[in-house]
């Protein structure tokens, strides 16, 4: 799959098409990006949170303080992550969601796994050495384009 090509140049919205995305395309997307939002509910408030995260093996996971807010709501049976790209300019855009369970990674052989993959370092400051799972149990896309 090839991502939608959004250069510059704002075109009638009445010529957009939406397209829903298979899951494959799906997974394509999330690889295509580095930052997302994970959404969890606390104290019966929804958070969302920006994360820097990759994609290992049909999981999502992103590294966290081992005693932050994110840290201590997770297991977590319902949880979210999205990624997104937008081009306001020409009213077009993308978004992923996936919805399932987050967990911390304990498994010895997977954490060495995670810690040898490229990814880009976490934004807040301090120790960000708790991996997160999130299991997409659903995965939906959609994007919106020229048609």
């Amino acid at each position: 799959m090839s991502i939608p090509n959004m250069a510059p140049g704002r075109i009638d919205g009445a010529r957009h098409v939406t397209t829903e995305y298979s899951e494959d395309q799906c997974w394509d997307l999330l690889r295509s990006e580095t930052t997302g939002r994970f959404g969890f509910v606390r104290d019966g408030r929804v958070m969302i949170l920006p994360v820097n995260y990759l994609v290992h093996n049909k999981a999502i996971y992103f590294r966290t303080s081992p005693d932050g807010i994110i840290s201590d709501a997770v297991p977590h049976q319902q949880s979210s992550f999205q990624v997104d790209d937008a081009r306001p300019a020409r009213s077009e855009g993308w978004s992923v969601l996936a919805s399932g369970p987050s967990s911390r990674v304990m498994e010895p052989e997977l954490l060495t796994d995670l810690w040898g993959q490229i990814m880009p370092e976490p934004w807040g400051g301090g120790a960000r050495n708790l991996f997160i799972r999130i299991d997409a149990a659903t995965l939906t896309g959609r994007g919106v384009h020229l048609g």
